[in-house]
């Protein structure tokens, strides 16, 4: 039986912090020549409220650092084990776990590194990550996510932040004002922060450049946040299909307007913004 290399912990956003854990795992693994394991859960505590990642794209992100095999565990299952309970049924039996340097398990997160090397001798405790001498952590991201700091945000991530949903039919209020949008289902346990963006659209294997806004269209008075994404040079109908969204940089908060017409040239502006950055970055898009 190949020897077993295990990262634990919850990953929520696969921030720089976390890669450091997965990637000294995967890196362990080849040297030892055996099989690199992530033990992660379905859901985070209720307290805490949405997901950097869901779980399907946490489960992508995880694997496409080089992680062998993700194992998803149910937080049901594990909320009311002792530490030591939970050591035995999951940490036992392998070469080395990796953990980051602030993981805590099991029964009111009682447990610690300390009991892991009850069952594990070796571990390798990961130390933090850092940017602009602050920690980074998945609480800090959120935060920064919920007041629409996108760029910083994607500099912790080491990536674009993204999200997977389905075109739907919406009210048709974009086609009446002359914009014609995709209306994105999202997972409504993903964090979506409110305002209008300048993004890219994945549709297949084809990149869009696009105004993504999402909000509750406080013009119309709505009251339910939605995602309309905005494709430039784009009109096939694409209902049914699933696309990703990457958030490259805000644009400026969501807003009530008191007319139709101002809205319209609201949004006029706003792509004006967009149509500017891509002409200033087009050696990257």
């Amino acid at each position: 039986m190949k020897k077993k290399v295990i990262a634990i912990g919850m990953f929520d956003g696969i921030h720089s912090g976390h890669q450091k854990v997965l990637k000294s795992a995967v890196d362990y693994a080849r040297r030892n020549k055996a099989e690199s394991i992530v033990f992660t859960f379905d859901r985070i505590p209720q307290k805490q409220h949405g997901n950097i990642t869901v779980l399907n794209e946490k489960a992508e992100f995880i694997k496409s650092i080089g992680i062998d095999r993700v194992i998803i565990i149910p937080f049901e299952r594990i909320k009311n084990l002792s530490a030591d309970r939970f050591c035995r049924l999951y940490l036992g039996n392998c070469l080395v776990v990796v953990v980051g340097y602030n993981f805590r398990f099991g029964r009111n997160r009682e447990g610690s590194i300390g009991d892991i090397k009850n069952v594990c001798k070796n571990v390798i405790v990961i130390n933090p990550v850092k940017s602009s001498g602050h920690i980074v952590s998945s609480t800090g991201i959120k935060k920064l996510l919920i007041s629409g700091r996108i760029e910083t945000v994607n500099k912790l991530l080491n990536r674009r932040y993204s999200f997977y949903g389905r075109v739907v039919e919406g009210f048709g209020w974009g086609r009446k004002l002359g914009f014609s949008t995709a209306n994105v289902l999202v997972d409504d346990n993903k964090i979506l922060p409110e305002g209008i963006f300048i993004a890219v659209v994945q549709i297949g294997i084809k990149k869009y450049k696009a105004a993504v806004y999402i909000g509750k269209r406080p013009t119309f008075g709505g009251k339910v946040k939605s995602v309309e994404a905005y494709i430039l040079n784009f009109s096939k109908k694409i209902y049914g299909k699933q696309i990703k969204v990457e958030l490259i940089s805000k644009i400026r908060n969501d807003r009530k307007f008191s007319s139709e017409e101002k809205l319209v040239r609201g949004i006029e502006r706003d792509l004006g913004i967009l149509k500017v950055y891509f002409k200033k970055h087009k050696n990257k898009y």
